[in-house]
């Protein structure tokens, strides 16, 4: 029975950690998703790992990568809550604004390519050449 209750412990803060990850699963995962998978119709992935695995799986294998993601956000988590550093609190704000940043930048990158039929980091190269 102890195992049992371990077991269940281990999972006690997930309500907590979805709280906190709220942004990161709006922009990184879902928005990178639904905007990826309708920009595609308008040009080509330019991540070669991701064609390939979208060649290979469609596009809908974007959300096993972002679910398998999400899991090693849980997992770095866990480990910032049960360390007793004072960084911790520091560590996990900062790492879990930089990936929802990420999501919003992809989002936005996907969105111009479907509105203005390019994508923000070729706004930014011909800008800075």
């Amino acid at each position: 029975m102890h195992n049992a209750n371990q077991y269940v412990s281990q999972f006690a803060n997930i309500p907590d950690f979805l709280k906190d990850v709220k942004y990161i699963i709006l922009f990184y995962v879902l928005g990178d998703f639904l905007t990826t998978a309708q920009a595609l119709n308008y040009g080509f992935e330019e991540n070669n790992f991701l064609a390939m695995v979208f060649q290979n799986y469609g596009v809908e294998s974007l959300l096993v990568l972002k679910a398998f993601f999400l899991f090693i956000v849980y997992w770095n988590y866990r480990i910032l809550r049960e360390s007793d550093s004072k960084w911790t609190d520091l560590l996990w704000v900062v790492s879990r604004k930089s990936i929802a940043i990420v999501g919003l930048f992809l989002v936005v990158n996907n969105l111009m390519v479907i509105f203005m039929e390019c994508s923000l980091l070729q706004v930014i190269h011909t800008m800075t050449f």
